[in-house]
């Protein structure tokens, strides 16, 4: 009797730690290595919102703002891809100070670079009248201004020089900032996209 007691807890151990072995539910952070593709705003935005960028998120210094409040620059983010991709392959941080990157953190950032760095998100379609002075002067503020780039060490840009650069922002446009941009690809998300696209096909009101 002892030995069929014996025997059956030990088949159920190996049930029970079978069970729990297949369990993934608890894995909640994903690794670059587990991950066949990695989404922008799942797996990158909560790097960028948290952690080594907290200085871009609440921020009233000159720090370029990946979040305030409840709201997340999602193309303020995508568009520096770039900067991202220097800091985890060993260069510096473009501001002050050695700010750096888990190593998780950088590993799910350089297979998500190398998946296309592309925002997951696909948004509405633009409706209504675009202009100049409500649409497209929020998005360049929160994705093209900054230290090391429109405003900083690249030009300020302004209504006239925007729409006379429509060419080359139709090309941006189209292949979300993989080219066209003369400071080199960047990465645009589909709103940023779609709103550009937009104000021009409307005759780049002001």
């Amino acid at each position: 009797m002892n030995k069929l007691f014996i025997s059956i807890a030990v088949i159920g151990g190996i049930l029970l730690f079978s069970a729990c072995y297949n369990n993934k539910s608890d894995i909640t952070k994903p690794t670059a290595s587990s991950v066949a593709s990695i989404s922008f705003r799942d797996d990158i935005v909560p790097i960028v919102t948290s952690g080594a960028c907290g200085c871009h998120n609440n921020s009233s210094t000159n720090a370029i703002q990946f979040s305030h409040l409840d709201t997340v620059y999602y193309g303020t983010i995508l568009a520096r891809s770039g900067v991202f991709n220097t800091m985890i392959t060993g260069g510096g941080h473009p501001g002050e100070g050695g700010i750096y990157f888990t190593t998780a953190d950088a590993a799910l950032i350089a297979q998500w670079i190398a998946q296309g760095a592309k925002d997951n998100y696909v948004p509405p379609a633009i409706t209504g009248p675009v202009s100049y002075a409500v649409n497209i002067v929020p998005i360049y503020k929160t994705v093209c201004k900054g230290s090391s780039c429109h405003g900083g060490i690249g030009p300020t840009l302004d209504y006239s020089k925007l729409s006379a650069d429509k060419t080359i922002i139709s090309s941006m446009m189209v292949s979300s900032g993989s080219a066209g941009h003369p400071g080199g690809s960047i990465s645009l998300d589909g709103t940023t996209t779609a709103t550009f696209l937009a104000w021009i096909a409307q005759g780049l009101p002001q």
